[in-house]
Protein backbone atom coordinates (compact mmCIF):
# COMPACT_ATOMS: atom_id res chain seq x y z
CA UNK A 1 0.00 0.00 0.00
CA UNK A 2 2.75 2.72 0.83
CA UNK A 3 3.73 1.93 -2.95
CA UNK A 4 0.75 3.61 -3.96
CA UNK A 5 0.28 6.42 -1.68
CA UNK A 6 3.47 7.13 -3.05
CA UNK A 7 1.43 8.09 -6.55
CA UNK A 8 -0.62 11.03 -4.20
CA UNK A 9 3.01 13.15 -3.01
CA UNK A 10 3.05 16.11 -4.49
CA UNK A 11 -0.10 15.89 -5.95
CA UNK A 12 -2.95 18.50 -4.19
CA UNK A 13 -6.67 17.03 -3.21
CA UNK A 14 -8.86 18.24 -6.04
CA UNK A 15 -12.52 17.32 -4.42
CA UNK A 16 -13.83 15.58 -1.46
CA UNK A 17 -17.42 14.01 -1.89
CA UNK A 18 -19.57 13.33 0.97
CA UNK A 19 -21.99 10.20 0.32
CA UNK A 20 -24.29 8.47 2.58
CA UNK A 21 -22.17 5.63 4.77
CA UNK A 22 -18.50 6.88 3.24
CA UNK A 23 -16.31 9.86 1.66
CA UNK A 24 -14.43 10.31 -1.21
CA UNK A 25 -11.09 12.00 -1.60
CA UNK A 26 -9.73 12.60 -5.01
CA UNK A 27 -6.18 13.68 -6.19
CA UNK A 28 -6.37 14.64 -9.92
CA UNK A 29 -6.67 10.84 -10.58
CA UNK A 30 -5.93 8.54 -7.48
CA UNK A 31 -8.74 8.36 -5.56
CA UNK A 32 -9.62 7.44 -1.40
CA UNK A 33 -12.97 5.70 -0.53
CA UNK A 34 -12.86 6.10 3.19
CA UNK A 35 -15.56 3.91 5.25
CA UNK A 36 -14.01 4.66 8.61
CA UNK A 37 -13.63 8.32 10.43
CA UNK A 38 -11.58 10.89 9.31
CA UNK A 39 -9.62 13.43 11.36
CA UNK A 40 -8.17 16.18 10.17
CA UNK A 41 -5.73 18.35 11.95
CA UNK A 42 -5.26 21.90 10.77
CA UNK A 43 -4.32 25.49 12.80
CA UNK A 44 -7.99 25.86 13.06
CA UNK A 45 -8.27 22.56 15.11
CA UNK A 46 -8.52 18.73 15.29
CA UNK A 47 -12.10 17.42 14.48
CA UNK A 48 -12.87 13.88 13.50
CA UNK A 49 -16.07 13.03 10.96
CA UNK A 50 -19.47 13.72 12.77
CA UNK A 51 -18.25 16.76 14.80
CA UNK A 52 -19.65 20.20 14.69
CA UNK A 53 -16.87 21.92 12.14
CA UNK A 54 -15.76 18.70 10.04
CA UNK A 55 -17.04 19.79 6.56
CA UNK A 56 -15.51 23.34 7.11
CA UNK A 57 -12.06 21.65 7.83
CA UNK A 58 -11.75 19.01 5.85
CA UNK A 59 -12.93 21.00 2.87
CA UNK A 60 -10.62 23.55 3.77
CA UNK A 61 -7.92 20.83 2.87
CA UNK A 62 -8.92 21.01 -0.97
CA UNK A 63 -5.76 22.72 -3.06
CA UNK A 64 -3.45 21.82 -0.76
CA UNK A 65 -0.62 19.50 -2.08
CA UNK A 66 0.78 16.43 -0.22
CA UNK A 67 4.25 15.92 1.41
CA UNK A 68 4.12 12.72 3.01
CA UNK A 69 1.12 9.50 2.67
CA UNK A 70 1.64 6.79 5.31
CA UNK A 71 0.43 3.86 6.09
CA UNK A 72 0.53 3.54 10.61
CA UNK A 73 -0.28 -0.07 10.97
CA UNK A 74 -3.66 -0.41 12.85
CA UNK A 75 -3.89 3.32 13.18
CA UNK A 76 -4.53 5.32 10.18
CA UNK A 77 -3.66 6.23 6.50
CA UNK A 78 -1.70 9.94 7.35
CA UNK A 79 -2.21 11.85 4.96
CA UNK A 80 0.73 15.39 5.82
CA UNK A 81 0.30 18.50 3.35
CA UNK A 82 2.87 21.18 2.70
CA UNK A 83 1.66 23.43 5.51
CA UNK A 84 1.34 20.69 7.99
CA UNK A 85 -2.31 20.20 8.21
CA UNK A 86 -2.81 16.33 8.26
CA UNK A 87 -5.64 13.79 7.19
CA UNK A 88 -6.00 10.63 9.19
CA UNK A 89 -8.15 7.87 7.99
CA UNK A 90 -8.83 5.51 10.71
CA UNK A 91 -7.90 1.90 10.11
CA UNK A 92 -8.76 1.19 13.99
CA UNK A 93 -10.36 -2.23 14.05
CA UNK A 94 -12.85 -0.95 16.19
CA UNK A 95 -13.97 1.86 13.06
CA UNK A 96 -14.46 -0.57 10.64
CA UNK A 97 -18.16 -0.70 9.42
CA UNK A 98 -17.32 -3.98 7.13
CA UNK A 99 -14.71 -5.92 5.98
CA UNK A 100 -12.61 -2.94 4.38
CA UNK A 101 -11.95 0.94 5.91
CA UNK A 102 -10.06 2.20 3.00
CA UNK A 103 -10.42 1.26 -0.79
CA UNK A 104 -7.53 3.32 -3.24
CA UNK A 105 -7.28 3.33 -6.96
CA UNK A 106 -4.30 4.91 -8.57
CA UNK A 107 -3.05 5.56 -11.77
CA UNK A 108 -3.13 2.87 -14.61
CA UNK A 109 -6.09 1.20 -12.48
CA UNK A 110 -3.89 0.03 -9.89
CA UNK A 111 -5.98 -0.18 -6.34
CA UNK A 112 -5.76 -1.39 -3.00
CA UNK A 113 -8.26 -2.63 -0.02
CA UNK A 114 -7.46 -2.13 3.86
Amino acid sequence: MDELLHQIVGEQLSAITFLTDYYQFQFDGPTFNILTPVTVISEAGRVRSGDDQFRNLVCGQIGKVVRVAEVRECEAIALSFEDGSQLLFSLAESDYPGPEAVIFTGHGGQWAVL
